[in-house]
Order: structure tokens, then C-alpha cells, then sequence
């Protein structure tokens, strides 16, 4: 029972590290959407004034861009979701670690309690109270 508790323990340890990764991994890739549409909305929002033929379609236009710009608070607002739940993880990756270095066999424990200490048959002395 108590092998297969430390095995579980440290099955959970590694599938914290696994989803560790997988949100670093998904931080990297918000980062640089975020980056190329930040990029591009840039370039779109400087010839805004060049491709529109009045002012009715400028401000159109310049709506459009900066509705796409807001949204890129996305990659603002998922970049803290990730961090989060990379601190929660880390945390419960410690717990588990915790968990797994002090889960032992009491009956392997050297310092378990000996109702008696006598180690042979021979006459000792007695201790009254």
C-alpha cells in the first residue's frame, strides 16, 4: 500500500511538471501571436489614412484597428492566467515533493517506539516508581 502511495505521489509530481511545461510552452506561443498581430495592427493602423478614400471609411477603418488592439489585451489577460497557474503548480508540485519525501514504511522507522528495551533473559535491575 505504501508503494504504491510514494508511486502516485511521484505519477502526480511528474504530471504537475508535464503541465508545467505545456503552459510555458502556451505562454510562448500568446507571446509571440501577440507580437505579430501588435505588428501588424501597426502597419495596418499607419495606412489606414492611405487606403481609406473618405472620412466616413477612415473612421471605419480606424475602429476596426482599434477593436482588433483591445482585443490584444487577450494576450495581456491569458499571459497572467498562465503565470498563475504556473504558481499554483509550482506549489502543488513542493506539496507533492513534501509528500513523496515523507512517506515511509513506520515499520522501517529506526526510531519507533520499544515498549521493552530489554535485549536478553539475564537479571537486570528494577525501577519503581
Amino acid at each position: 500500500m505504501e508503494n504504491a502511495t510514494l508511486q502516485a505521489e511521484h505519477g502526480a509530481a511528474r504530471e504537475c511538471a508535464a503541465i508545467a511545461a505545456d503552459l510555458e510552452r502556451l505562454k510562448a506561443l500568446i507571446a509571440e501571436a501577440g507580437d505579430q498581430l501588435a505588428a501588424s495592427f501597426g502597419v495596418v493602423g499607419d495606412a489606414v489614412g492611405l487606403l481609406a478614400r473618405d472620412e466616413p471609411e477612415r473612421r471605419r477603418l480606424a475602429g476596426a484597428v482599434a477593436t482588433a488592439v483591445t482585443a490584444l489585451q487577450f494576450q495581456d489577460m491569458a499571459t497572467q492566467l498562465t503565470q498563475h497557474a504556473q504558481r499554483r503548480l509550482a506549489e502543488l508540485e513542493k506539496a507533492l515533493s513534501t509528500l513523496a519525501a515523507e512517506a515511509h514504511d513506520p515499520l522501517d522507522a529506526p526510531t519507533r517506539m520499544q515498549p521493552v528495551r530489554q535485549t536478553g533473559m539475564g537479571a537486570g535491575s528494577i525501577e519503581l516508581f
